[in-house]
């Protein structure tokens, strides 16, 4: 080896150009404004699905109460409290404590209890997709079993509450005035207010209650809005207008005083039922 020869050159390394602070700050900007254009989108998708899901479900109990109908002679299945096991749902549902048995007992809906289940044998039509309230057991949190009420004045039996100037309808053929179409079976009810499968609805002031009053309070997990079915089999979401019917409650407590809805619940009255003598 020539020891005057000049060493071997080294390879140049080649420089990897990271990215600067600034550059980094630009482009998680451009993300968080991406993200809050998306996340509202995805959200209106999600409510919209579950909107559909509520629907679905209204729809197949509804099925369910007609097939009862007629199965047994055009009589109506029973609508009975929670006490009473003779009705188309058993059980009483509490928020308060949030530990109450039936809050999680599917058995309250399956037959013999459930007089509907032999129709549809699928407890996820009992509750809407958009109701996450829970029971609290132990300290584990399970999803409560039911968020679905059902007309009062359809085949109702709470003695107490029945006004004897409207119609209670015992079979398919009394629902004339008001129309199938215009009559409502099923209700999402509001998580804070449902107790038994009856839902009350004042239609005068026989029981010391304003006249707009309500009885038991509907859901509003639709955007302030509440899945209905009918008597003739659609079902629809309905937008409640006034500030009571709307007012956000504690999850673990039952609503206390009255809650008025001066346009809510003229409308509700309209499609529970209808005044004998007009």
């Amino acid at each position: 080896m020539n020891a005057s020869a000049p060493p071997p050159a080294r390879p140049r390394r080649r420089r990897l150009r990271a990215f600067t602070l600034i550059e980094l700050l630009v482009v998680i900007a451009i993300i968080a404004i991406l993200a809050g254009l998306l996340l509202p989108a995805l959200a209106k998708a999600k409510q919209k699905a579950q909107g559909i899901g509520c629907l679905s479900n209204m729809r197949q109990l509804e099925m369910a109460w007609y097939l009862y109908a007629l199965e047994f002679n055009d009589r109506l299945v029973t609508n009975n409290d929670g006490m009473n096991r003779d009705s188309w749902v058993g059980g009483w549902l509490e928020v308060a404590p949030p530990s109450a048995p039936d809050n999680t007992n599917v058995l309250l809906i399956m037959s013999p209890i459930g007089k509907l289940w032999p129709y549809n044998k699928a407890l996820g039509i009992y509750k809407c997709p958009a109701d996450k309230s829970e029971a609290i057991i132990a300290g584990a949190h399970y999803p409560r079993t039911r968020s679905i009420s059902m007309n009062g004045n359809v085949n109702g039996s709470i003695n107490w509450s029945f006004d004897k100037d409207y119609f209670y309808y015992r079979k398919l053929s009394d629902l004339v005035r008001p129309s199938p179409a215009q009559t409502w079976v099923f209700l999402d009810e509001r998580e804070q207010s449902i107790d038994d499968g009856y839902f009350l609805v004042f239609l005068s002031t026989k029981f010391g209650n304003a006249a707009d009053q309500w009885g038991n309070l509907p859901a509003i997990y639709h955007n302030n809005a509440c899945g209905f079915s009918f008597a003739d089999g659609h079902s629809e979401i309905h937008k409640w207008l006034d500030p009571d019917t709307v007012r956000v409650l504690p999850p673990f407590q039952r609503p206390a005083g009255a809650f008025l809805g001066p346009r809510d619940v003229p409308w509700i009255q309209a499609r529970t039922s209808a005044r004998i003598n007009p």
